[in-house]
């Protein structure tokens, strides 16, 4: 089992804020990682993370931004006509 050394950067995963994003120290890891903490998360250190996110432990949680939509080129292969393969 992995051991919290320290948490920041809390960030809503969604809009319905089932889910934080966090960076996180581990003890038994050098460097700091990047975790997805839910309140349903397998292992107790995840659920832990979460809770103690939703309580400010880690700062003011920042709101959920969802990514820019994605254009569709306009040069996207065409099954029409003839392919060489």
């Amino acid at each position: 089992m992995l051991t919290i050394q320290y948490a920041k950067d809390p960030v809503w995963n969604d809009e319905a804020h089932t889910a934080i994003h966090l960076i996180v120290k581990f003890v038994e890891i050098p460097e700091e990682l990047p975790f997805l903490a839910t309140p349903y998360d397998p292992m107790p250190y995840g659920v832990e993370l979460y809770n103690n996110a939703v309580a400010g432990d880690y700062g003011t949680i920042a709101p959920y931004v969802p990514p820019p939509p994605q254009e569709i080129s306009t040069n996207q292969p065409s099954t029409t006509g003839t392919q060489t393969i």
